[in-house]
């Protein structure tokens, strides 16, 4: 800090003189104003790389933390694991010291507590999937204030005062399978929508991106929805509900792999004929739909790798380490079609895995035991 604050005050009298300067133009003011926060900047950002190589080599390393809103479904624990895996990783080549993680079962105010808590602790670092992008808005700056540095990522965080925000687009993920329903369905008919966790950033983004698609095909009536949690018994709840509500439904649109693989069952049940399903990558949502083709289901899976929180600890990483890192990463969305379901599906996993993973077959036995 003290090397940053001398080059600070050189800039700073080199600025004084050129103004000072009677015979000097003021092309010559200016060039020397712009040389010298030039030369500022790039010392600075030298100064926070030299710190971050003598904090490694020190071998003290950096003490992160996961702040996750839930692991409620088989989705979130999985990325949970993916987060532990990459912080093992960088535990192993000194990067990093200690990690956290705080779960807060979709508590807002507990999360916003398990936020100040990580802040009392004095983390380097917070990566944060969030249970509202607006509540947790105010803890987020907080922490920032306090000189660390969050990455929020899957449920994003809606303010400018953090590093970053990482994930899919998820508004095009909406897209996508509404896109592909309307099109299955010639532009019309009656159909039922499952949505995730109300209130969160990613329930709110995907289904506005599908209704967004479906204000243009006025002959596609949307007969009902629920919120569903990305949950497979909820969602095999919620369409038993609907299925009794109403005697003709032509398609689904879910926003969440496992509710539509309750939502599959559930239609099978009831002795219903199986209609077009939007879906992710499950592997149970996948199983059932390989099983159901020849009973005339068919299918699309836009989907989240549940390696997103492993993506946010890289990149609060690499701010970390003094890096230019993009306010925002978006990272592609990998779709499963009826040409290469075939090629996702894992017969040797349980329904709960999820295709999209960095997770080694060690990381994924202990997992799924």
């Amino acid at each position: 800090m003290r090397k940053v604050l001398a080059l600070g005050l050189s800039a700073a009298m080199v600025l004084s003189m050129a103004g000072c300067g009677g015979s000097k133009t003021t092309e010559a003011t200016t060039a020397a104003a712009t040389t010298a926060a030039e030369a500022t900047t790039a010392a600075e950002t030298k100064a926070a790389e030299a710190e971050a190589e003598t904090k490694a080599a020190g071998g003290e390393g950096y003490v992160v933390a996961l702040c996750n809103y839930s692991i409620g479904n088989s989705w979130r624990a999985q990325m949970e694991q993916e987060f532990v895996a990459e912080a093992e990783k960088l535990k192993a080549d000194g990067t990093v010291s200690e990690y956290y993680i705080t779960n807060s079962n979709e508590d807002i105010n507990k999360q916003i507590s398990d936020m100040q808590d990580l802040i009392t602790k004095k983390v380097d670092a917070i990566v944060i999937t969030a249970a509202s992008p607006t509540a947790l808005a105010p803890v987020v700056e907080e922490a920032t204030e306090a000189g660390i540095k969050v990455v929020s990522f899957d449920n994003v965080v809606e303010t400018d005062e953090q590093v970053a925000t990482v994930g899919i687009d998820e508004t095009e993920f909406g897209k996508i399978g509404a896109e592909w329903l309307a099109e299955k369905l010639g532009g019309k008919g009656k159909i039922v929508v499952l949505n995730g966790v109300a209130g969160t950033a990613t329930d709110s983004a995907r289904w506005g991106g599908a209704e967004e698609v479906f204000k243009k095909h006025p002959d596609i009536e949307i007969l009902g929805s629920a919120n569903a949690g990305w949950d497979y018994a909820q969602g095999k709840a919620a369409m038993e509900s609907m299925l009794s509500a109403y005697p003709e439904i032509d398609g689904v649109w879910s926003q969440g792999g496992a509710m539509t693989q309750g939502a599959i069952d559930a239609f099978i049940a009831a002795g219903r004929d199986l209609v077009p399903m939007t879906s992710e990558g499950n592997n149970g949502a996948i199983r059932a739909w390989i099983e159901n083709e020849d009973k005339g289901l068919s299918c699309i899976a836009p989907s989240n790798p549940t390696y997103t929180s492993a993506e946010a600890l890289r990149t609060v990483i690499g701010a970390l380490n003094g890096e230019d890192v993009p306010s925002k990463v978006t990272m592609d969305i990998e779709t499963v079609t009826e040409d290469n379901v075939h090629d996702y599906y894992k017969a040797d996993m349980p329904d709960s895995y999820w295709v999209l993973t960095e997770l080694d077959d060690a990381a994924l036995a202990k997992l799924y035991k």
